[in-house]
């Protein structure tokens, strides 16, 4: 498996590059999730007992969050409620800027969604923010161990047929992007749910908007810069 050193650079370092497929994260990537995921999980703290308790862990799944927080006797219970109240609070949740555009201009079998939420959350988040479920999506639930393991982008790679090392993970969480590294992909971070000191990453930006991607002879995408931002 080939690793590509993972260092903040600007846009710049990836530019040029060809990929066989794009692997995006989704809450904080494609669409912005915080304000709700943020109302579910303090009402959940609420309810659970946890006084004072602030939601900051974003990128993990709700089992490993559970896990830490929840005495075991109560996990059970613990993840039934936070499942529940995520899928139930679906209000404000919207693409992210660029995501629309980019998203369209991608062929159908290059790229995917790996993702820490369940199928049901995906789908409640997706629907709520008008985002069609791509081929070969990967959940929480189809997996043995979520983020910060390689195991989901292994997966979607696998799935797609492509090779993971010629692969792009793009994410906006630390977790994420420790998976995407260590599962020998190229990662690209996208600021806002952490600052960029937080994420290491081949590069980072602060909006989608800012690249763009092209398709070349042999099917692979070029990443490009955006003409508006150069």
């Amino acid at each position: 498996m080939t690793h590509h050193t993972a260092s903040p650079h600007g846009i710049e370092s990836l530019a040029g590059l060809e990929f066989e497929a794009i692997l995006f994260d989704l809450d904080g990537t494609l669409i912005d999730s915080t304000i709700a995921t943020e109302r579910a999980w303090t009402h959940w703290g609420t309810l659970m007992g946890l006084s004072n308790y602030t939601h900051t862990l974003h990128g993990l799944t709700a089992q490993s969050l559970v896990n830490t927080l929840i005495d075991e006797p109560r996990h059970a219970e613990a993840l039934e409620l936070i499942t529940r109240l995520e899928i139930e609070d679906t209000e404000g949740i919207h693409l992210k800027d660029g995501v629309g555009a980019l998203l369209a201009s991608l062929p159908a079998e290059r790229w995917t969604i790996v993702t820490s939420c369940t199928s049901a959350l995906a789908s409640a988040r997706m629907g709520a923010a008008s985002l069609a479920r791509p081929l070969h999506m990967v959940t929480a639930d189809q997996v043995a161990t979520g983020k910060p393991s390689p195991e989901g982008f292994l997966l979607s790679a696998q799935r797609l047929g492509v090779d993971i090392s010629r692969c792009l993970v793009v994410e906006d969480a630390p977790a994420g992007l420790s998976a995407g590294n260590a599962a020998g992909a190229y990662t690209l971070a996208v600021t806002g749910t952490y600052g960029a000191d937080a994420l290491e990453a081949n590069a980072i930006v602060n909006s989608l908007a800012q690249i763009e991607f092209s398709t070349v002879p042999n099917g692979s995408l070029r990443l490009t810069i955006a003409a508006d931002r150069r």
